[in-house]
């Protein structure tokens, strides 16, 4: 659930949602998670940034997935083991679909991948 599986279960203050410039959510790898967020809040005028978790290593990803209560894709922990890039190749591909599904932008969670992330992103979100 977004912004955090405890928030998806309350409903926003009315007030909250017109007074937001923009709405940051948490790190996600669910495209569905974040459009029916999107759907429930219709509402919302404010832009809607999406979370876009870059993980580092097999480690980190465990780690911020257990704290966060975050699925991972199927097999990214083993890319991870076996490459370091794994993460920015699963963050892209999570970004570009978000994209397509219409998001209004996203938010990089990229800790040390953060420039290698944001340059193979460039062009496809016109920054």
């Amino acid at each position: 659930g977004l912004p955090s599986r405890s928030m998806s279960r309350r409903q926003w203050p009315r007030t909250k949602k017109r007074a937001a410039d923009v709405v940051w959510l948490a790190p996600t790898f669910s495209v569905p998670a974040v459009t029916a967020w999107r759907e429930r809040h219709a509402d919302l005028a404010a832009p809607v940034r999406a979370g876009v978790l870059v993980p580092t290593g097999p480690r980190m990803a465990r780690g911020v997935a257990d704290g966060m209560d975050l699925d991972l894709p199927d097999g990214l922990v083993d890319a991870l083991a076996d490459d370091d890039t794994a993460g920015v190749d699963a963050a892209c591909e999570h970004a570009l679909a978000l994209r397509d599904a219409g998001v209004d932008g996203i938010h990089l969670v990229a800790v040390s991948r953060y420039r290698e992330a944001a340059q193979r992103l460039r062009g496809a979100f016109g920054m």
